[in-house]
């Protein structure tokens, strides 16, 4: 590397030095409040940007060859969240089947430069867009793309008619709470994560999981209302716990609203001197590589993110795609963290 030349530092560098996952790198970046990190992280975060003198990237610099057909896809934090980029990888695949390139536009969640990035992408003759969300999500689509010719992918926008890509969380609640059934739990299942009004995802988990019990002729025994980190999850069923939940309530099984939330599940079974599966079977949301890291590799609905990113694409390059939502099925990945419970 020549004098005057640098190295352009990215999100996972100043995550790394921080000590932090690039998702909490990115949510502390971009002005995040809602996400519950603690003032000590932020400022670890904040730091490292200024040491390494970090810059947020918007879209490659390199024009496009004349006449080249693209797709702009938008996003808020995708690109930098490790399990999600799968999203960008199917959005890649489809487009290259249909002889198409793709620029991705990372705001980080930042309306001002989502403006920006699109504006940019407007300006290289972009005129088709996917415009995607980390979290499944409610969303109102930035002014700039409307009129443009638009799919969203993991979030919808009820203001506007055009198709939509979304995992099926209802049927995943609904999925789990089955496999559960059939494995001989007809009492004692918990459901372990709050909902909040701007989790979409949670309320339709929360909802299948109800449906599929009430299919079978049951119920939730309890709903421990808890953020989805493992540290919060942990904290707030070691309380239980210790609260005398174990001998009071006999939990046979826990439903996690997602993998790090079953970790929590974990570390509060194992203060306790609980076995999984053998005296509590746990189920969760999303597959990610925390599901397999996991001991014993936890059982997990697996978000299909790579589906999502080619179906939105190939919606967004077919003739006529009607303006509905899609619902993609999220599959069971059974491992070890589930068994047969007992008469």
């Amino acid at each position: 590397m020549s004098a005057g030349q640098r190295t352009r530092v990215t999100l996972r560098d100043v995550a790394e030095r921080a000590g932090v996952s690039t998702t909490t790198a990115s949510f502390v970046l971009s002005g995040r409040r809602d996400m519950r990190i603690s003032p000590a992280t932020e400022e670890r975060v904040v730091q490292a940007a200024r040491t390494l003198d970090y810059r947020r990237r918007l879209v490659p610099r390199t024009p496009l060859p004349p006449g080249a057909p693209a797709i702009g896809v938008i996003s808020d934090v995708v690109a930098t969240e490790h399990f999600a980029g799968e999203m960008l990888r199917g959005c890649v695949a489809a487009a290259t089947d249909q002889g198409h390139v793709v620029l991705m536009a990372d705001s980080e969640g930042v309306d001002a430069l989502e403006v920006s990035a699109v504006g940019a992408l407007l300006g290289q003759g972009v005129r088709k867009f996917v415009y995607a969300t980390m979290a499944t999500a409610v969303h109102t689509v930035p002014q700039v793309l409307r009129g443009q010719r638009l799919v969203t992918m993991n979030n919808v926008d009820p203001t506007l008619e055009v198709p939509a890509v979304i995992p099926d969380d209802a049927r995943a609640g609904r999925d789990a709470a089955r496999a559960l059934a059939e494995a001989g739990h007809t009492t004692g299942i918990w459901l372990v994560g709050q909902v909040l009004p701007r989790a979409p995802a949670a309320r339709r988990r929360l909802t299948g999981v109800r449906a599929g019990l009430r299919a079978v002729g049951l119920r939730l025994a309890g709903h421990l209302q808890c953020g989805w980190w493992p540290d919060e999850t942990r904290r707030a069923l070691g309380g239980l716990f210790e609260a005398g939940w174990w001998e009071r309530e006999r939990p046979t099984a826990v439903i996690a609203m997602n993998d790090r939330a079953a970790m929590g599940v974990y570390q509060a079974a194992a203060a306790a001197g609980r076995r999984i599966p053998e005296d509590l079977s746990v189920i969760s949301f999303d597959n990610s590589d925390l599901a397999r890291w996991l001991h014993p590799a936890l059982s997990s609905m697996d978000l299909p993110y790579f589906d999502l990113g080619r179906r939105a694409v190939e919606l967004l390059l077919a003739d006529e795609a009607e303006p509905r939502v899609r619902k993609l099925p999220m599959e069971l990945r059974a491992r070890a963290s589930t068994a047969r419970r007992l008469p």
